[in-house]
Order: C-alpha cells, then structure tokens, then sequence
C-alpha cells in the first residue's frame, strides 16, 4: 500500500519531491476511513485520507471544507482530491488534539477551550440565509425530527438493549414515552446554525496552539448548543461542574440563561445518548473495544444532568447500576 500510495501522490501532487518519501498508516478512532502520513526528505509531510461511500458523509469531507474555508474557519488546506479514487491528500497539522491538553492546569486549559469556542463562532454564525445554496445541498441534511429520533433509537438499539437488565418490551414501552417526543420538539424549534456534528476534543488539532477542526463530514445545519453540549460533555475527557458552567457561560455570554440553558441541557443529552449507542456499537459489534473504556464517563455524564434537570425522568432509573449489567 505504501509503494502505491506514493505513486498515486506523485501524479496528484507532481510537483512534491517524493524520492525519498516514506509512507504511515495513522490510526485514527472509530472512523472508517483511513489516514496515512507521508513524510518527505525536507522535514515536511502531508496528509493522505482514503474514504468509502459506505457513510454518505465521507464524500462530503471536501464540500464541507471548502465552506468552512470560506467562513474563515481553520481547517487543514485541501492540496488535491481524486472523487473516483476516493483520496484527499491535504495539510498536515501535526498530531497536538486538544485531548493531549485533557490534564493540563485548569488555566491553561481553559484557555485552549475558549479559543475553540471563540473558532467555533465562525461557522455557528452561518444559517440558512447566509450560506449559499449549492453548499447548503453539498453538506449533510439539516438535522430534524427524523435525525433526533435515530439518535434516540440508536441509543435504545445498541445501549440499553446490551447493557439493560429490563426486559426488552419495557426498554421498547420506554422508547415511546411522550419524554422523548418532547425533548425532540424542544430541539426543532430554535434557528439553526451550521454545526460541526462531532465537535470533541479528538477532533480538534492545535497548531501553534490555534485549534483547528477536522472530522467534520457531518457538517450541517443544526443548533449550536449541541455543539457546545458536545465538547463541554465529552466523554474522552473530565470537567468539574464548575468549569463546564464557566465555559458555557462563555459561550453563551449576553443570551438569557432561561433561553439557552434548557436547550443546552436537552442537547447535552441528546448527544450523549448517541455517544453512548456509539461506543457500545463500535466495542460489542465492531470489535474496537477501546471505546468500552468511555461509556463509563457518557454515562456518568448523562445521569448527573438527569438528576438536576426534569427532562426524561422515565430514563433515569433505567440507568442506575442496578439497573444496568457490565
């Protein structure tokens, strides 16, 4: 693959001395797309990602780049990309992520965080009326009712049914309280804005400490808190409740806390229920058990906002350790 890989380099990018290039698979979470450094002879690399359309999303990686590149957004530069070949050859950012900082000192940390937040406000400002039309249909769709009902059943599916020790009819009668339904209206209802889709800590690089995205194929219209849910309730790393509510006071700062909070909250468990299906998916069907070792913090995560906020108080005994088998 290597020899090969080279050569397909050479024809894309023919003006990149690759005599004596060396080629490296780089080993990247629950992606199924493959990644590949190539090192050149001048201390200088670039970055090879082979995809499949297994995941639709994974063929709009560069229409997601070239409008976020246009917003302004930090992004790797895309050097070339063969459609048929399924191959994206781009910028290599180093391998600093933001999840390298995650036993950092609070002050500096937090710093990392907001300038993160501070990034992410470039693509959160675009919405409908300001994107142009052919990106709105290059990017995934917008995420609706549909999207958040997968979302819930993708945690039923490949959590709860694994892991519960309910039978499987109550876990289904569960499924279909109205809770469900109204957390789904709460998160329909707000203006949306484009979102990264999976915006945590191993998917922001740091080059000279300014944060840069990538994995962001699921670029879409969404609402911004779940962004901000998403990296403030991320599962690969630890906050204490009082640096969560610092930050998202950041991000938020000059909005009504009663407008944005209940939003926030619903998002933050939102995703984490789709975190939860995620891990668990990946670790009991797809054999990278790796991911077995997060569900413990999603899950603490989502049973601390379910025992401060009134919003599937139905779930809630569903995921005590009783009521749960690991």
């Amino acid at each position: 693959m290597s020899d090969d890989l080279i050569k397909a380099t050479a024809k894309a990018l023919p003006n990149t001395d690759l005599k004596e290039a060396t080629c490296e698979p780089i080993s990247l979470g629950g992606s199924d797309r493959s990644y590949y450094r190539i090192n050149l002879n001048n201390d200088q690399s670039l970055i090879v990602m082979e995809y499949t359309t297994d995941r639709p999303d994974n063929a709009k990686f560069a229409a997601a780049t070239y409008t976020l590149k246009r917003l302004g957004v930090a992004t790797p530069e895309i050097l070339s990309h063969d459609s048929k070949k399924q191959f994206i050859w781009m910028e290599d950012l180093g391998t600093q992520h933001l999840w390298d900082h995650r036993d950092t000192k609070w002050d500096e940390r937090s710093a990392l965080y907001i300038s993160v937040i501070d990034e992410s406000r470039k693509f959160h400002a675009g919405n409908e009326q300001t994107l142009k039309k052919e990106e709105l249909t290059q990017l995934e769709p917008s995420f609706d009712e549909s999207l958040y009902k997968w979302e819930q059943d993708y945690f039923f599916d490949h959590f709860l049914s694994y892991y519960s020790r309910r039978a499987p009819s109550y876990q289904n009668s569960l499924r279909e309280e109205e809770e469900f339904k109204r957390l789904i209206e709460l998160l329909t209802g707000p203006e949306k804005t484009l979102i990264h889709r999976d915006l945590q800590s191993q998917n922001i690089l740091l080059k000279k400490n300014k944060p840069h995205f990538i994995d962001y194929q699921g670029l879409r219209l969404g609402l911004r808190e779940y962004d901000i849910a998403s990296l403030l309730y991320d599962p690969y790393v630890s906050f204490t409740k009082k640096q969560r509510a610092e930050l998202a006071e950041y991000a938020f700062e000059g909005e009504e806390r009663s407008e944005w909070k209940p939003i926030f909250m619903g998002c933050a468990i939102q995703r984490l229920m789709q975190a939860l299906g995620a891990y668990s998916k990946l670790g009991n069907q797809l054999g990278k058990t790796e991911f077995l070792n997060y569900i413990p913090q999603a899950l603490d995560n989502l049973r601390e906002i379910l025992s401060e906020e009134n919003i599937l108080p139905r779930l809630e005994p569903y995921l005590s350790d009783e009521a749960l088998e690991f």
